[in-house]
């Protein structure tokens, strides 16, 4: 249901939501230059520093299913203040941590609470807003998630710099404490219809089922999954292109990365005119066309041409945009069959995102094939039978979701 609202009053929503969503890219990015130094001080292998990476998106990924349960029956407001709690907390005993088993633990903690925000930002925008306009907010979100990659990791590295790799989780730690502040004053109860006084089993496979038959949810989140799995790829092989084969520092690489993810914002932020000018459905449409766009010339750029940075980012320019223009309508459509259970829904998605994802590009990278052929493989492999469905899919009624 949609609800008429001041333009103060969804500014500030609208703002809130950005805030909470980019609490796990931040808990990802803005360590990352100083690595070394937490392994010096841990008296770990770099190894074991890399391992609260995937500890922590390991966690975002299973809360999903945790928590958003949680956020249908308690509704927004509760889980979202838990959420950045546990975040505040995780990120203080990160700061202290004395070892890094301690460490891990922190991430556990950061990771919990970073699902909780992102995934009660999402629902809480299926709440609030029609289809359409939900499609539009989702992609300012999606904006937000990708301004982080770019500014974190700078930002980190100037604090670790002048005051040592902790003030990194000091950062994440006051960041999170601001955001509490702000949302007890102005963050209201999206969800009307939460379950307050529900007497059904919290986990239950009845309430998992409409979404899990849904051939619908499947869809679109095989297209989330694809589009992710090649951004993983490249953004896990870029350094090793750019700086290890074509020799470029890291000033150059930076420069790479930065333009590429400049295009990524400024496509997430054209996506709502573009959804309103032309509907959810061709916005998807037009996403794959731009994966399968970039895997062929992965493909060309792999087979033909001799090694060179514009060659390995043109396709992910392509790639970067399509996705971009996308998501948001892709996330929008999974989703409206299910306003009883919007937070699970988004739960559900977000693990196949996620989880699907990492595992896909686990499996690529490790595979030893070119990373020009995994994003290719990615791409085409997911998104050419989504393609074929595509008529299908346009002529399916949305089925109604029924407790």
């Amino acid at each position: 249901m949609a609800f008429a609202e001041a333009p103060a009053r969804r500014t500030w929503l609208v703002g809130l939501l950005m805030g909470l969503v980019t609490l796990a890219p931040m808990a990802i990015d803005i360590y990352l230059p100083s690595l070394p130094a937490m392994a010096a001080a841990f008296g770990a292998p770099m190894s074991g520093l890399q391992a609260s990476i995937t500890l922590f998106i390991f966690t975002v990924g299973l809360g999903q299913v945790l928590i958003g349960p949680l956020a249908d029956r308690h509704g927004r407001r509760p889980v979202a203040l838990a959420g950045v709690a546990a975040y505040l907390a995780g990120s203080a005993l990160g700061a202290l941590a004395p070892s890094i088993e301690t460490f891990y633990a922190a991430r556990v903690v950061q990771g919990l609470g970073a699902c909780a925000a992102s995934l009660v930002a999402f629902a809480a925008v299926r709440d609030r807003y029609s289809p359409t306009e939900g499609a539009r907010i989702y992609s300012y979100l999606n904006g937000a998630l990708c301004l982080v990659p770019a500014l974190a990791p700078m930002v980190g590295g100037l604090l670790a710099m002048h005051a040592g790799w902790r003030s990194t989780f000091g950062f994440m730690a006051a960041f999170a404490l601001a955001l509490a502040v702000l949302l007890v004053r102005r963050f209201e109860e999206t969800h009307a219809r939460h379950e307050r006084a529900a007497s059904a089993p919290l986990y239950s496979v009845a309430r998992y089922k409409p979404i899990v038959a849904s051939a619908r949810f499947y869809y679109y989140a095989a297209f989330a999954l694809a589009g992710m799995a090649m951004i993983l790829v490249f953004v896990s092989a870029a350094p090793v292109v750019l700086v290890q084969q074509l020799g470029y520092s890291e000033l150059g690489f930076s420069a790479w990365f930065g333009g590429n993810a400049a295009i990524n914002i400024g496509a997430f932020f054209l996506a709502p005119l573009f959804i309103r000018r032309f509907g959810r459905r061709a916005m998807v449409r037009t996403g794959m066309v731009a994966l399968l766009a970039a895997s062929a010339m992965h493909v060309a750029a792999w087979l033909w041409l001799p090694l060179s940075a514009a060659a390995f980012m043109a396709p992910v320019a392509v790639l970067t945009v399509g996705f971009s223009l996308a998501l948001g309508s892709a996330l929008s459509l999974a989703l409206e069959p299910f306003a009883d259970r919007a937070g699970t829904a988004a739960a559900v998605f977000g693990l196949l995102e996620m989880s699907g994802s990492a595992l896909a590009a686990t499996l690529l990278l490790e595979s030893g094939i070119a990373p020009q052929a995994a994003m290719a493989l990615a791409g085409g492999a997911i998104v050419g039978p989504l393609w074929l469905l595509a008529g299908r899919m346009n002529r399916e009624t949305p089925p109604a979701a029924r407790s």
